[in-house]
C-alpha cells in the first residue's frame, strides 16, 4: 500500500477520472432522476442512489488499473455506487462495511453552490472539483459531508478488496454471476474457481 494511504487513510486524486466522463455520469445521474430510475438508502434517505446496473458495473471493472496505481496494492472490485444529492442532504458520518476495504469517492458534477467537502477523521475536509478522487480506507477511516445548500450534486464511488486481504470473499460483492466470464479473467479471477 503506498504510504500515504497507509498513514494518512486517503489520497487526494485530482483529474482522477476524465472530465468529460464526469460530465456524462452526472447527466446520466439526472436522466435517471428525471425517469424515476433510482433507489433510496439508509445513509441518506432523501438522497437518490444508484447501484447495481450495468454502467455502474462497468465503471468499476474499468477503473480497476487506476485504483491499483493509486493504492499500490492488487484489487478485487466489490460494487459501484453513485448518489445525487438535492439541497439539505447531508451525509452523516460513518464507516463502511467490509467489501469497502479501499473505496474511491469521485465528484462529477453539480448545480448551485459548491458541494460540500468529503471530511476524514480526525479533521481533513478535501474540497472537490467534477473528476477529482479521494481513495480512502473506508471500512476504518469515518468519513462525512455537512448539508449540502447547493441544488444538486452527483458522486461516484468505487469499492475494492485486496486481492490478498482478509476481505477477498466481498469480491463484486458476492455477485459475481451478473459478471461475464471476459470480465472476471480480465481481473485474474477464473470464473468455475468464484463460484
Amino acid at each position: 500500500m503506498v504510504p500515504e494511504l497507509s498513514q494518512n487513510g486517503h489520497v487526494i486524486l485530482r483529474n482522477f477520472l476524465d472530465r468529460r466522463m464526469a460530465a456524462f455520469l452526472y447527466r446520466l445521474l439526472l436522466v435517471r432522476e428525471w425517469r424515476g430510475e433510482f433507489k433510496r438508502d439508509d445513509h441518506i434517505p432523501t438522497a437518490l442512489s444508484f447501484w447495481g446496473d450495468s454502467t455502474l458495473d462497468t465503471a468499476l471493472v474499468s477503473m480497476l488499473p487506476e485504483m491499483e496505481r493509486a493504492t499500490g496494492c492488487t484489487l478485487l472490485p466489490t460494487y459501484c455506487y453513485a448518489r445525487l444529492y438535492s439541497h439539505g442532504d447531508r451525509l452523516g458520518r460513518h464507516r463502511d462495511r467490509e467489501a469497502c476495504e479501499i473505496s474511491a469517492t469521485i465528484h462529477l458534477g453539480s448545480e448551485g453552490v459548491a458541494p460540500p467537502p468529503i471530511c476524514f477523521e480526525p479533521a481533513h475536509a478535501v474540497y472537490q472539483e467534477p473528476g477529482d478522487g479521494v481513495v480512502f480506507l473506508a471500512n476504518r477511516v469515518a468519513h462525512w459531508r455537512d448539508t449540502f445548500v447547493g441544488d444538486n450534486f452527483g458522486q461516484l464511488f468505487l469499492n475494492y478488496v485486496r486481492t490478498d486481504g482478509p476481505y477477498r470473499d466481498h469480491a463484486f460483492d458476492r455477485r459475481i454471476d451478473v459478471f461475464p466470464p471476459a470480465v472476471l479473467r480480465s481481473v485474474n479471477i477464473v470464473p468455475s474457481e468464484a463460484r
